[in-house]
């Protein structure tokens, strides 16, 4: 059969059909859709069930010397969100107490101001905050009485008084959350898209180490094979994707996790496909393209490195930088440019993003991914039958 005697559609959807049926009958592809799968319920449920766990009640004795201190270790474990049980023992019981680990802490006296504590071996930084505020009151108090004035009314007008904030923009109650949403999309678009630049360029070396992209080019042109394997592959990946997000959405609905609206979620998630899939559309053809100037596995890193750095920076940046500043003039600029908006954009679409910004963003984006197809389709189709050692970039553009 001679070159480019199928027809076009049938050639790519061959080719297409033909990664499609080989991932999917991968260990590897199933091993890790289950390992991610069980990562992000197993993050979101430790996350639940220790986000939900009360603080332990922390046992404080006080003997009869330091007995009056009891409203104030109270009031002070209150302002340290402390749960606080107070007791009053004999200090020689109260020493074997602490000792068998019963009590966690004993206050055995005031003195000038001082705190005297007994613990077995050291004190937890609960207590040190709850003992620490303890002894300032303790010390206001006193300073207040030398003064001729009375301890109480100054408390009552201390716990009365308030901070009024006049808010210039309305607060955002769902700000955790949708830092959470911004931050599950990051890890979601960072790991798909390496992986599946991995897939990409195994696949091209693959194919042409073992040539059998001879015989597929005796029956289709080149960029007919690019296309349908970064179809193929993309299609597989975005089927992984869809089960680790319905792993993740239905463990956060089962938990309680996620206290926003469908809407904000439905949103995240529909900006991350797309993305996603453009992403995928440009980084695929950048590295199926570097991967046909090599013939072997171990020369594959070596192409593929700058290709999976771009994927790493965007990544680092999405997740230190746009939490605290997701609008200002790196963040947007960044998230626009169509090397770092496949990760940095759908992060961003957590916390709302202009439509003018996206359109604009997308834009971009087809516009980068017509050149790269073409520039990429070039490349691949002049170096894919090229065996042995490496070819060089430079001489495959001048050919």
């Amino acid at each position: 059969m001679a070159t480019g005697e199928l027809p076009v559609p049938r050639a790519i959807g061959l080719v297409a059909g033909r990664e499609i049926d080989a991932r999917l009958r991968s260990r590897a592809f199933l091993v890790m859709t289950l390992v991610l799968s069980a990562l992000i319920a197993g993050a979101l449920l430790l996350s639940h069930f220790l986000g939900n766990k009360p603080p332990a009640v922390q046992h404080v004795g006080l003997t009869t010397a330091s007995a009056q201190l009891e409203p104030l270790v109270a009031a002070s474990a209150q302002a340290a969100e402390q749960r606080v049980a107070t007791s009053v023992v004999d200090p020689a019981a109260g020493a074997d107490r602490i000792r068998s680990g019963s009590l966690d802490a004993l206050i055995t006296d005031v003195t000038d101001g001082t705190l005297r504590v007994s613990v077995k071996s050291d004190l937890n930084g609960g207590l040190d905050t709850v003992f620490t505020l303890t002894a300032r009151q303790l010390a206001l108090n006193q300073q207040v009485t030398a003064l001729h004035g009375d301890p109480a009314v100054v408390g009552r007008a201390m716990a009365g008084a308030t901070v009024a904030v006049d808010r210039l923009a309305p607060a955002d109650p769902h700000r955790n959350e949708r830092i959470g949403i911004s931050s599950v999309v990051g890890v979601l678009m960072y790991v798909m898209l390496v992986m599946s630049i991995q897939l990409t360029g195994q696949g091209v070396v693959e194919e042409k180490s073992n040539r059998i992209v001879e015989l597929l080019l005796s029956a289709i042109r080149p960029w007919e094979l690019l296309v349908g394997k970064v179809i193929g592959i993309g299609v597989v990946t975005v089927l992984q994707v869809a089960v680790i997000t319905a792993v993740g959405a239905g463990t956060a609905t089962a938990t309680g996790a996620l206290h926003v609206s469908g809407s904000v979620v439905g949103g995240a998630a529909g900006w991350a496909v797309l993305w996603y899939l453009l992403g995928y559309l440009l980084f695929a053809m950048l590295i199926a393209a570097a991967a046909s100037l090599v013939s072997r596995q171990e020369d594959l890193q070596g192409v593929a490195t700058p290709v999976v750095m771009l994927v790493v920076a965007s990544y680092l940046i999405g997740q230190f930088v746009l939490p605290g500043h997701p609008d200002n003039m790196a963040s947007t600029v960044l998230s626009m440019i169509p090397l770092s908006a496949p990760v940095l954009m759908p992060m961003r679409a957590a916390y709302g993003v202009p439509l003018w910004q996206e359109a604009v963003a997308v834009a971009l984006m087809l516009v980068t991914i017509a050149v790269t197809a073409r520039v990429a389709g070039r490349i691949y189709s002049r170096s894919i039958l090229q065996t042995g050692g490496r070819v060089r970039l430079g001489s495959v553009l001048r050919r």
